[in-house]
């Protein structure tokens, strides 16, 4: 009997353990849920260019993307690869990807792009270094990340070839000051 009594005892216990492990993981599993995707959306950055008389090649080197969450601050945004290089001019009709990054939900109201490197190639073919200052561009946008839904950014960088053509033929290097249309899909 003493036997019987122990193995009922021993089977009760393993019972309730398995009904508190049940129990628990029905509590548990929702909000882990809930924390992993409830709380970030995917942000996919792309760029995109118009032709430009005046200039053959305008390459650029982006080394980091940030963005500004109005709450928490700067946000950074890992890019494709360490650093990713391009032709802003070969551009046309087609978009680049730039990075793609689950990032928390949000209100954010800027972007910023640091180049490490540009350069023009000129009408008449020459080359020359252009300057960044202080090393990034700030694009101003608003855009929201809703939990589990992806938002891309498509960035239409138009350089001013003017400036840089005039700037570069006067031996002076010029900056790189884009203008910037930014269209905003909204999450899906």
């Amino acid at each position: 009997m003493a036997y019987g009594v122990r193995k009922v005892l021993v089977f009760g216990v393993i019972g309730i353990l398995a009904a508190l492990i049940v129990s628990s993981s029905l509590f548990i599993l929702p909000n882990l849920i809930t924390n992993v995707y409830g709380k970030t959306g995917t942000l996919s950055v792309k760029v995109t260019d118009a032709p430009v008389p005046d200039l053959r090649h305008l390459n650029l080197t982006i080394t980091s993307l940030e963005i500004l969450n109005a709450s928490d601050g700067w946000v950074s945004i890992p890019i494709k690869g360490d650093s990713v290089y391009f032709d802003l001019l070969a551009l046309v009709n087609v978009t680049r990807d730039l990075a793609e990054s689950e990032i928390p939900v949000g209100n954010y109201s800027k972007i910023r792009m640091e180049i490490s490197k540009a350069n023009a190639t000129l009408g008449d073919g020459s080359t020359i270094d252009l300057r960044v200052p202080p090393g990034h561009i700030d694009i101003h946008v608003k855009f929201e990340i809703k939990a589990g839904k992806t938002t891309v950014l498509l960035i239409d960088i138009t350089a001013d070839r003017v400036k840089i053509a005039n700037e570069g033929m006067s031996g002076k290097t010029p900056n790189l000051n884009p203008q910037f249309k930014t269209i905003v899909a909204p999450p899906h």
